[in-house]
C-alpha cells in the first residue's frame, strides 16, 4: 500500500519514486513527467488559486459594487436558466448578502424570454429604480440590451465566459471575461459561476470558499475542462457537496435517493445537475435558485420535490422527442452526403432539444442539430464530437441564421423555417471541408496496456489521486489482451450486462454493452478476448467491488494471423 507514503509527501515536494511503476507510466502518458508537474496536477489546493485581481476590470467591478452597497443602490442580478447561470446568480446573491448589498434576481424563462439578456427585465429594472445590473452567464453579445440599460442611466457589469463576439464587445468597461485579448488572467476556462466566485474572492477574500459547492455544480454541469483552476475548484467543491451543508442540495440528494457518502462528478452530471436544469427546461429556473439559496430545511424539501417532478416530466418529453427525431433521421438523412445531422420538428419542447441532440450524437457518432419550429421560426440546439468545432461551423452559416452562440462542443441558434434546408446545406459543406470520414468513426482512446494482476489495492489508491474526472481529465482507459470469460453474461439493466473476466491469476466483474454480447454467445471456453476498459468501484452495504467498465470488446486473433 502506498497511501501513507504518498500522504507524507503532499505537504512537500512530490517524489515520483513513491508511486508504483505502473502508475508512473500512466502519469507519463498523461504528460506528467517531473515531480513538479505531478505535484501541481495531483496535489494543488486552494492556496494555488490565482489572484482574482489579475483579471481585467476586476478592480473596477469591485469598486462599482462597493459603491452600490455604500449608497444603498438597488442591484439586479440577471442570470441564465441553466445550472451555470443559476449557480452563478446564487454565488453573487450570497456575496451581496454578506456585504450588505440590496439586490433582486432575474432568471429568464426559456419559452417566454428566450436566451440571453432580457429587454423586458431591463425596462422593469428601470421602473424599480435599479442603478446597477450584473449579468451572469450572458451579456457578452447583448450590445443592444446593454445600450438600452446605459441610456436609462444604469451601469452594467457583464460576467460571462462565452466566446467574444466577432462584431465587438458591448458598451461597458465593466466586463469580466478572461478571453479578452488584453486580460492577463492565467486560466481561461472558468465557468460563469467560477467567474462569479473570483469576484466574490475579490469582495470577501477567503469567505468566498463557502460557495465552492455551487462552483463545482456549475463547472461539472457546464462540461468545463477539469484542469488547472477548475480542477482545484471542483475537487474542493465535491468535498463540500459530500458534507451536504447546503439544505437545498441535501434535500435534492434525498428526493433523488442519492445515498453515496462521497459525491463525485457522476453524481453531479447525472443526478444533481439534471434536476437543477429541469426547472429551466420545463418551466421557471427560479425554483432551482430558491432551492440553492434557502436556509429552511422544510422549504428545501418542498422545492426539491418540485424539481424531482419537473425532471420526470423532462425525461418523458426527452424520450418522446428523441424517438421522433431518430425516426426523422432514418427517413431523411443521407449519411453518404451529410456529416452533420440537422433535423427539425413542429412544437418540440425547446427545453429538451439539447439533450436530444446529445442522444443523436451518441447513436450516430456525428454532430447533430435539433430544431424546434413554431410559427415559422426554428430554435435549435447543437452538440458536436471531439474533432468538429460547432461554433465555427455555425459561423460559416451566419448568412442564413438569425442568431447563434456557443462553443466548440455545444451551440444554440435561431433560424427561419424556410432557411433550415440552407442551414443543412451550408453546415455540411463546411463539414466536408473540416471533418474527415475517419473522425466519424468511434474511437476509444486508450491510455496504456495493463495486466489484470497489476490492478492491486495500491494502484487503485493511486488512481484516486487523478480524480475528479471529466473533460480534459478523463477516467483512464486500459487495455488487456489475454482475457477469458469465466461466466455467462447476466443482464443488469437496460442494455448493460455483467460477465466475469479472468486473465488466469486475477478475476474481475465486467460490464459490457448489449452490442458486445454476440461475441460472448459465440465464444468457447478457450476463446481469448481483448478489452479496453476503465476501472470503477461500486459500494453496496459497505462492501466495495471493483468493476471493469468495458468500452471495446473483441475476440483476440491468433498470433499467426
Amino acid at each position: 500500500m502506498v497511501t501513507s507514503k504518498l500522504n507524507s509527501e503532499i505537504s512537500g515536494r512530490t517524489n515520483l519514486s513513491n508511486f508504483s511503476s505502473v502508475f508512473r507510466k500512466l502519469l507519463e502518458k498523461r504528460g506528467l513527467k517531473t515531480d513538479s508537474e505531478v505535484e501541481a496536477f495531483l496535489f494543488s489546493g486552494l492556496s494555488s488559486l490565482h489572484d482574482p485581481f489579475l483579471m481585467k476590470n476586476m478592480r473596477e467591478v469591485k469598486a462599482r459594487i462597493e459603491k452600490a452597497v455604500q449608497t444603498h443602490e438597488k442591484i439586479l442580478i440577471h442570470g441564465d436558466y441553466d445550472v451555470d447561470g443559476i449557480t452563478g446568480v446564487a454565488v453573487l446573491a450570497r456575496t451581496l448578502e454578506k456585504i450588505g448589498g440590496e439586490y433582486t434576481t432575474f432568471l429568464p424563462e426559456r419559452e417566454r424570454d428566450g436566451y440571453g439578456v432580457s429587454e423586458d427585465a431591463i425596462h422593469k429594472a428601470r421602473e424599480q429604480g435599479m442603478g446597477l445590473i450584473i449579468t451572469v452567464d450572458c451579456g457578452i453579445t447583448a450590445k443592444r440590451e446593454i445600450e438600452i440599460a446605459r441610456s436609462h442611466g444604469m451601469d452594467v457589469i457583464v460576467i460571462d465566459h462565452h466566446r467574444l463576439p466577432a462584431d465587438g464587445l458591448p458598451d461597458t468597461h465593466l466586463i469580466l471575461n478572461p478571453l479578452q485579448e488584453d486580460c492577463s488572467y492565467p486560466f481561461k476556462e472558468l465557468s460563469a459561476a467560477g467567474l462569479a466566485f473570483k469576484l466574490s474572492q475579490a469582495l470577501t477574500g477567503d469567505q468566498a470558499f463557502e460557495y465552492l459547492d455551487l462552483v463545482a455544480l456549475s463547472t461539472i454541469s457546464d462540461i468545463a475542462p477539469l484542469v488547472g483552476e477548475n480542477r482545484i475548484l471542483v475537487k474542493e467543491g465535491l468535498a463540500m457537496l459530500s458534507e451536504r451543508k447546503n439544505p437545498g442540495i441535501r434535500a435534492l440528494a434525498e428526493v433523488a435517493k442519492m445515498k453515496a457518502s462521497r459525491v463525485n462528478t457522476g453524481h453531479v452530471g447525472f443526478i444533481l445537475g439534471p434536476r437543477l436544469n429541469a426547472a429551466g427546461r420545463m418551466s421557471s429556473a427560479d425554483t432551482a435558485l430558491q432551492l440553492l439559496l434557502t436556509k429552511i430545511p422544510r422549504e428545501a424539501e418542498s422545492l426539491a420535490k418540485i424539481l424531482e417532478a419537473e425532471n420526470k416530466a423532462r425525461q418523458r418529453s426527452e424520450r418522446e422527442t428523441t424517438q421522433e427525431a431518430m425516426r426523422k433521421v432514418e427517413q431523411i438523412v443521407n449519411f453518404n452526403r451529410e456529416r452533420v445531422i440537422v433535423v427539425e420538428g413542429l412544437g418540440w419542447h425547446r427545453g429538451v432539444i439539447g439533450i436530444v441532440a446529445s442522444r443523436l450524437v451518441e447513436k450516430y457518432e456525428r454532430p447533430a442539430i435539433v430544431i424546434s419550429v413554431e410559427e415559422g421560426v426554428g430554435r435549435g440546439s447543437g452538440r458536436s464530437i471531439k474533432n468538429f468545432h460547432l461554433f465555427n461551423a455555425l459561423r460559416s452559416c451566419e448568412t442564413v441564421l438569425e442568431e447563434f452562440g456557443g462553443h466548440a462542443q455545444a451551440a444554440g441558434l435561431t433560424v427561419t423555417e424556410k432557411n433550415i434546408p440552407l442551414l443543412r446545406e451550408k453546415i455540411n459543406a463546411f463539414a466536408f471541408e473540416h471533418l474527415s470520414p475517419e473522425a466519424l468513426k468511434r474511437q476509444v482512446p486508450v491510455d496504456m496496456a495493463l495486466k489484470l494482476h497489476e490492478v492491486t489495492d495500491g494502484f487503485l489508491e493511486e488512481l484516486e489521486f487523478l480524480e475528479p474526472h471529466g473533460v480534459g481529465n478523463p477516467r483512464p482507459v486500459f487495455q488487456s489482451d489475454d482475457l477469458r470469460l469465466k461466466s455467462k453474461p447476466r443482464r443488469l439493466y437496460g442494455e448493460t450486462y455483467e460477465v466475469v473476466l479472468t486473465e488466469g491469476s486475477q478475476t474481475f466483474q465486467a460490464h459490457l454493452h448489449e452490442k458486445q454480447m454476440s461475441l460472448c454467445a459465440a465464444s468457447g471456453p478457450e476463446t481469448r478476448f481483448e478489452a479496453a476498459y476503465s476501472i470503477k468501484t461500486k459500494q453496496w452495504n459497505g462492501m466495495k467491488t471493483l468493476i471493469l467498465s468495458v468500452k471495446e470488446f473483441r475476440e483476440k486473433l491468433p498470433a499467426s494471423l
